[in-house]
């Protein structure tokens, strides 16, 4: 299981069969979607100005629009998660 956390209490959590988005931190399901209407991944990298953290913006391709912003140091885990996505499609 892989949980991806964004700046705003909200999830994306990919179970290896499904993606599944979460707002209010995990206390509302807002979407989940089969790993097989997988279609692509967009990541637009926002850096910090003012002293403030940069952030990666992502929207995630399936039978529904998934939307994430994240922290640049959960990076990595978007990958793992994209190249989770891939492999399963």
């Amino acid at each position: 299981m892989i949980e991806l956390k964004g700046l705003n209490g909200e999830s994306l959590v990919f179970d290896g069969a499904t993606l599944a988005k979460f707002r209010h931190n995990g206390l509302d399901e807002a979407a989940r979607n089969p790993v097989s209407t997988y279609r692509e991944v967009q990541v637009k990298h926002k850096p910090g100005k003012r002293g403030k953290e940069g952030r990666y913006d992502v929207l995630v391709a399936m039978s529904s629009f998934l939307s994430l912003s994240i922290a640049e140091d959960a990076k990595p885990l978007l990958d793992e998660l994209v190249a989770a996505l891939e492999a399963g499609q």
